[in-house]
């Protein structure tokens, strides 16, 4: 596997309860690529959680983020994604058919993991313009761009509460230590909601509101997809696969399913989904080897899947 998200194309699967069968995809899971001790010094993969941007690989700060993570918008039609076509990561829109493709960003740093705000007027993201991995949120129109997290500690996989109101992210807090934080939508109220010692990242809000999922795990070890209540409490093991890579969790919009992504090794990750109680896992891809599904994401009437 390259250590390195490039996407030459975003599939979209439609989602019908059995194997999908998706060809020629080069896309790898939302991620960044960091230095665990300065930006010369590469982390060691998270092989077990490998996953949304380049499997999910645990990374303090950017270095050659994804190149064409792309997330569903909330109501204005149009999907955000990461491109490197004008020499390095930077933030686009375009409307759902492709079409109008706008940049948004341009700074010589990564720009990356945009999510959009569900109103889809605001697009939270993650950036080292400023040394180090921070949360930004800027107008729907690449306008306004704010800074919203200034810790030491690299924060990313910025995820809009439904209402709009909390952003919730991964912090790095120690080597190879990542806790799942939540933030009012202005960076005021920071708040750590999970203290495993371990890689918690890539969390995501229930529909509600009322929940978040999350992928939980160690280096080279285990990694599961967990649930817990919004305030970080009744943590849940949904997978319970320990011989299995189970990761990038994604919320179904009527909040019955969790798509995410399962491997038994790193060269052939898929797609998945799974009732919101861990029940009900279905395989929804069966790729070749050499193929990378990954970064599910869900069209806003739940019939489609990207990834």
């Amino acid at each position: 596997m390259r250590p390195f998200a490039w996407i030459n194309k975003v599939w979209v699967l439609a989602f019908v309860g059995q194997r999908e069968m998706a060809e020629d995809t080069e896309r790898e899971r939302r991620g960044l690529q960091g230095a665990e001790r300065g930006r010369s010094q590469a982390l060691a993969k998270f092989a077990a959680i490998l996953g949304p941007l380049a499997f999910v690989l645990l990374l303090t700060c950017i270095t050659s983020p994804p190149a064409g993570y792309a997330a569903f918008p909330g109501t204005n039609g149009k999907i955000a994604f990461v491109s490197n076509r004008d020499g390095n990561s930077e933030i686009y829109v375009m409307n759902a058919d492709g079409s109008g493709q706008t940049r948004l960003t341009n700074n010589p740093a990564a720009d990356v993991l945009p999510a959009w705000s569900p109103d889809g007027t605001k697009i939270a993201f993650t950036t080292d313009r400023d040394g180090n991995s921070e949360i930004y949120v800027m107008n729907a129109d690449g306008s306004g761009q704010t800074r919203l997290t200034n810790t030491p500690g690299n924060e990313l996989d910025a995820a809009w509460s439904p209402v709009g109101t909390k952003i919730t992210y991964g912090r790095v807090v120690a080597p190879l230590t990542r806790e799942i934080f939540v933030m009012n939508a202005d960076g005021s109220g920071q708040t750590q909601l999970t203290n495993n010692g371990v890689i918690d990242n890539a969390p995501v809000w229930s529909p509600d509101g009322n929940k978040i999922a999350f992928a939980h795990g160690i280096l080279g070890g285990d990694s599961e997809v967990f649930v817990m209540n919004a305030d970080g409490t009744g943590q849940t093991n949904l997978t319970n696969n320990p011989t299995q890579q189970d990761h990038s969790p994604a919320w179904s919009p009527d909040g019955s399913k969790i798509a995410f992504v399962n491997h038994t090794s790193i060269t052939n990750p898929e797609i998945w989904v799974m009732n919101s109680d861990g029940s009900g896992k279905v395989r929804l891809t069966n790729t070749p080897a050499e193929i990378t599904d990954s970064s599910p994401a869900w069209s806003p009437d739940g019939s489609k899947i990207a990834f």
